[in-house]
């Protein structure tokens, strides 16, 4: 009786904020323990996570949900990568298919808000592909693949096109294309044709600051400010938008004052009210940067918290907002950080989840 109880909390829809729901983890399994897909129930008032499975898949580095679907890129090494769809059912994942997502190394997932369109990021491969989705949550086909040209200015780092991410907006009318080594956010419009969805021919592309290497981005409430962090610099970039045009606004550091070392800007988010935003660095800093959210779109540095851990790939805030959980990559293991939603700052809970080479956190 108690476990049919935990899952009918699950199913829940998150809007209830329901006290166990549930939580994905993608690692990677490459020269390491893990075995694939991580799934447990989060605990919202206690901030526990238990496990409640796993799934096994290589290289499942990055996910992304639609209902009681869950999509993982598999990110392969030296070699083209795929995208599998799984179904979600009483704590279980269960396989439905995979596709080749078109390039080596593919690092992100996104499903359009609608679900019957999925983007997928292939970083080596320097493109972006876009998969049509059926009702059943199966990978029907690649529709598309957008193929980048040319290089940045860092030899190293940017000798080519490397896609690193592909955000929707949140209605849907528009794909968000990040290229770290074209210091370039290419938007494509989003055309409805009957109930399927595909991109516009061109896209709309607007630049970054030279050798900072856009990686994620994110929106305030509107969708006025756009923010995009830049992984080679370990900085914040924001933008305002104009009519159809991003103008760029003005750059913002990650690292507390007087840091010096090697950069890795990771991942970055908004908080459901637009208030806050938060940013990751990895290399030597190990740092989450917690910003105030002006209402001209400004940012304003609050403070610099230890991730307490090596790589910090990934983060994400618990659905009401209470907590921020950080995946550190190196040191396999998942932090806990109690945030107080009215300053926006955070306090180390003193929970960790311990889960091989985790590197991407869902709820």
């Amino acid at each position: 009786m108690k476990k049919a109880f935990i899952y009918l909390m699950t199913f829940l829809p998150l809007a209830s904020f329901a006290q166990q729901i549930p939580m994905f983890v993608g690692t990677y399994t490459n020269k390491t323990e893990s075995k694939g897909i991580y799934i447990y129930n989060f605990d919202t008032k206690t901030g526990e996570a238990t496990l409640v499975s796993t799934q096994e898949s290589k290289d499942p580095s990055f996910l992304a949900r639609n209902h009681n679907f869950i999509y993982a890129v598999n990110e392969l090494p030296n070699q083209e990568g795929t995208v599998s769809a799984f179904s979600f059912k009483e704590g279980q994942l269960t396989f439905l298919n995979s596709l080749p997502t078109g390039g080596e190394s593919p690092c992100f997932v996104e499903v359009h808000p609608k679900g019957n369109l999925l983007a997928v990021a292939n970083y080596t491969g320097g493109s972006a592909a876009l998969f049509d989705l059926e009702t059943n949550g199966v990978l029907s086909k690649r529709n598309r693949l957008i193929q980048h040209e040319g290089k940045g200015v860092d030899p190293v780092r940017q000798e080519k096109p490397h896609v690193h991410s592909t955000f929707f907006s949140s209605k849907g009318d528009r794909l968000y294309v990040q290229d770290l080594g074209l210091d370039q956010i290419s938007v494509f419009p989003v055309n409805k044709s009957g109930t399927a969805y595909s991109l516009a021919e061109e896209s709309e592309d607007f630049f970054t600051p030279a050798g900072g290497g856009p990686r994620h981005i994110a929106f305030d409430k509107k969708e006025k400010f756009l923010y995009v962090v830049l992984e080679m610099t370990g900085q914040v970039a924001s933008y305002k938008k104009e009519g159809n045009d991003w103008m760029y606004q003005s750059t913002y550091e990650i690292n507390p004052e007087g840091f010096k070392g090697q950069n890795g800007g990771a991942d970055i988010k908004i908080s459901d009210d637009g208030k806050f935003l938060y940013a990751t660095n990895r290399g030597d800093a190990n740092t989450i940067a917690t910003f105030s959210v002006e209402k001209d779109g400004g940012l304003n540095k609050l403070s610099n918290t230890s991730v307490k851990g090596k790589g910090p790939r990934n983060f994400n805030l618990s659905p009401d907002g209470k907590y921020l959980l950080v995946a550190n990559q190196y040191t396999n293991n998942i932090v806990l950080f109690s945030r107080d939603t009215k300053t926006g700052l955070l306090t180390d809970a003193g929970k960790e989840i311990k889960v091989p080479a985790p590197v991407c956190i869902i709820f």
